[in-house]
């Protein structure tokens, strides 16, 4: 990989986000010098599981050499109380789904 080239790390909940990645946001930031890695949540099977698993990944991810960014590409309208997501208690109280990505 080029020495001047940046590295994002999109990890994505299924095959449909990994296509879309892919298909549509690879090559444009890939002309602007941006590479898109666009793996899989481990342990899924094209699903959400639960956060700690999550945050391991991610942090796996984040002690790369090049030191990468990292991103998630993850449906959150199936998280639940049960994937253990931080302050889950507290955003779920908001009945407004979109309001909920803003706690």
């Amino acid at each position: 990989m080029n020495q001047e080239m940046k590295r994002i790390i999109i990890v994505c909940e299924g095959e449909t986000e990994q296509e879309f990645v892919r298909d549509i946001l690879r090559q444009p930031f890939l002309s602007r010098g941006i590479l898109l890695n666009d793996p899989k949540i481990k342990y899924s099977n094209g699903g959400i599981v639960k956060w700690n698993l999550l945050k391991a990944q991610i942090e796996r991810h984040l002690r790369e050499g090049d030191k990468p960014y990292v991103t998630t590409f993850i449906d959150y309208y199936g998280i639940s109380d049960k994937h253990q997501f931080p302050d889950w208690d507290e955003a779920y109280k908001i009945p407004d789904k979109g309001q909920r990505i803003d706690c």
